[in-house]
């Protein structure tokens, strides 16, 4: 009598289980589906931001999918605002009497750094949530800054302090502790490749270079290695490190390398023509859409007598590239959280529908 009845219980449990979680599937399902249409819909029904050209100084990037923050200045304050690219509502996120320069999030955007300069020479990052609250506060005597995130560590990132002879400092913040340390490596430019090391370029100060070696520090045991020759740029994203190298057989031409940030193992390459500013080669913007694994970067147009760029997209799973937008100058480009749209231009005053291949004006 018994075993029936457990039996019979047993598949009323699975059943009632497998219904709830196919409830959930779908649920899940449906928002991702409003979602996708909030999305898709974004350029279409977009509601720009309203602001006097003297007052707005720039937009700084993603608040979420469809809201950025914006710098505005005022003549007795200056205010970080987050605009709803939907409702078109603007929400004051923070607020200072000091001119704000610069507001950088952390990876999971979960610490916003916000940099104001009282004066020339003076500079204060303050540190808030998602919610504009104070979480630390760090003033310094700088003409100008430098700051990476760790993306490892969503508590930390380092601080570079130039004076105005270009003579630097560099500072490791722990946000957590709640503490400032001068960094174990006193260099100006860095990536990060885990929680403990950084790479960087390293340039000979006292000649003028086209590219120079590529070199991994761990910042822990005070031990460096170099990773590569003849590297133009860097720039490293979770688990991996990009670098545009400078090819020596073929003249104007380079190649942007990926390689795995534990094993250095190569994982995709794809070739570019170079282009020059006076003495130097250029690093183009670029930016990385890790839940695609998709690289979006700025490619001269070969022989091209304007200095055009077409934006192009490196699938590095797939190892597919292709061009998204013809004829376009080389500025700044924030991709969006779900990939679909970036923030570009000068200002990152417009917006980019990286699927239909639209740009619009976002300002007023």
């Amino acid at each position: 009598m018994c075993f029936p009845i457990l039996l019979l219980s047993s598949c009323e449990f699975h059943q009632l289980t497998n219904e709830k979680k196919q409830v959930t599937k779908e649920k899940k399902m449906e928002n991702e589906f409003e979602n996708f249409k909030v999305e898709q819909n974004l350029l279409e029904n977009i509601q720009p931001i309203e602001a006097e050209e003297n007052t707005f100084q720039n937009i700084t990037g993603w608040f979420h999918e469809t809201a950025v923050l914006y710098i505005k200045n005022l003549e007795d304050r200056s205010e970080v605002i987050c605009h709803d690219l939907q409702s078109g509502k603007d929400e004051l996120f923070f607020q200072t009497k000091h001119p704000i320069i610069q507001t950088v999030p952390n990876d999971r955007r979960t610490i916003f750094l916000i940099h104001s300069s009282p004066e020339t020479n003076q500079a204060i990052l303050t540190f808030v949530n998602t919610e504009g609250e104070e979480l630390f506060h760090w003033e310094i005597n700088a003409f100008e800054l430098q700051y990476t995130w760790n993306p490892y560590n969503e508590n930390e990132l380092m601080v570079t302090a130039f004076a105005e002879d270009w003579s630097y400092k560099t500072y490791l913040l722990d946000l957590k502790e709640k503490k400032v340390v001068d960094s174990p490596y006193q260099i100006p430019f860095f990536q990060w490749t885990d929680e403990d090391r950084i790479t960087y370029v390293k340039w000979n100060n006292d000649e003028p270079e086209l590219s120079a070696p590529l070199y991994e520090a761990n910042l822990m045991k005070h031990h460096e290695k170099k990773i590569a020759d003849h590297v133009i740029g860097n720039g490293n994203f979770s688990s991996i490190v990009m670098y545009l190298q400078e090819n020596q057989q073929e003249k104007g031409f380079g190649q942007y390398v990926f390689i795995n940030s534990s094993s250095k193992k190569v994982l995709s390459t794809f070739r570019v023509p170079l282009a020059s500013d006076y003495s130097q080669w250029i690093f183009p913007y670029y930016d990385f859409n890790a839940q695609n694994q998709q690289f979006y970067t700025f490619v001269p147009v070969a022989k091209s007598q304007d200095g055009s760029f077409e934006l192009q997209r490196f699938n590095l799973i797939t190892k597919k590239k292709e061009t998204i937008f013809k004829n376009v100058t080389n500025d700044p480009i924030l991709i969006s959280p779900s990939g679909h749209y970036a923030l570009y231009g000068p200002r990152l005053e417009k917006i980019m529908d990286l699927s239909k291949e639209k740009i619009q004006e976002i300002v007023k």
